[in-house]
C-alpha cells in the first residue's frame, strides 16, 4: 500500500477513534460523552473498541480539533450509526418485511423474492418527493429467489431520515405486497413513536 494512502487511512481512524494523548483519557475520565437517549450502548457482547490511535503513527503535520483528538465526535458517530442500523432493521421487521443480516450492520438487505419487484421498488423510491436511492441485488450475485433491496446507512442520517425511509417502505411494501412475515405487525406510526423502545428491546 502506498505511504500516502496508509497515512490517509491512519489519519481517518485517528479522527474516529481519537488519538492517544492525555486529553483523550481526561475526556474518558470526566465522562464528558454520554450516548444520546435511546442509542444502544457499544459495550455489547462481542464488541470491543480498540482504543485511540497511537500518536507515533500519525503524521506530524496532522492537526485535528479537540473533539476529534479526544474521540468525542467519533464515539458520537458510532452511537448514531448503531442506533440507525438497529432502528431500521428492527422497524422493517415490525412492519412485516423480511430482513437479512445482523441487526447492527449498517447495510440492511430487505428481501423482495420476486426479481420483477426489485426495479419497481427502486423506481418508486426514486419517484418520491424526496428521492431515496437504494441498491438492488439480484441474480447472479444472489440466488434467483433471494432478490433483495439493500439500504446503506451512515452516521450522517438522522432519525427523521430513517423515519422517512420507513414511511416510503411501508407504502411501497403494501403496493408491491412485500410484507411477508407472519405474526403481529406494528403500524408505521407505532414504529416511529416507539423507536427508542424498539432499539433498546431485547428481541
Amino acid at each position: 500500500m502506498a505511504p500516502a494512502v496508509l497515512t490517509q487511512i491512519i489519519s481517518s481512524m485517528g479522527s474516529i477513534m481519537g488519538i492517544d494523548t492525555p486529553e483523550y483519557y481526561e475526556c474518558l475520565a470526566a465522562s464528558q460523552f454520554q450516548p444520546p437517549e435511546g442509542v444502544p450502548t457499544m459495550h455489547t457482547p462481542g464488541f470491543e473498541h480498540l482504543g485511540p490511535a497511537p500518536t507515533k503513527l500519525l503524521p506530524t503535520w496532522l492537526s485535528l480539533p479537540r473533539e476529534l483528538r479526544d474521540g468525542t465526535e467519533g464515539r458520537e458517530r458510532l452511537y448514531r450509526l448503531a442506533f440507525n442500523a438497529r432502528y431500521l432493521s428492527r422497524a422493517l421487521a415490525k412492519l412485516g418485511f423480511i430482513v437479512f443480516g445482523h441487526e447492527d450492520s449498517p447495510i440492511i438487505p430487505l428481501l423482495t423474492f420476486n426479481p420483477g419487484k426489485m426495479p419497481l421498488f427502486s423506481r418508486m423510491m426514486m419517484e418520491r418527493k424526496v428521492p431515496i436511492v437504494v441498491v438492488i441485488v439480484g441474480y447472479p450475485a444472489v440466488p434467483l429467489i433471494y432478490s433483495r433491496v439493500r439500504f446503506c446507512l451512515s452516521a450522517a442520517h438522522t432519525k427523521y431520515d430513517v423515519d422517512e425511509l420507513l414511511r416510503a417502505c411501508d407504502e411501497i411494501g403494501d403496493i408491491l405486497d412485500l410484507k411477508l412475515t407472519s405474526g403481529k405487525r406494528w403500524t408505521i406510526d407505532q414504529v416511529i413513536e416507539r423507536a427508542v423502545e424498539l432499539v433498546n428491546s431485547d428481541d
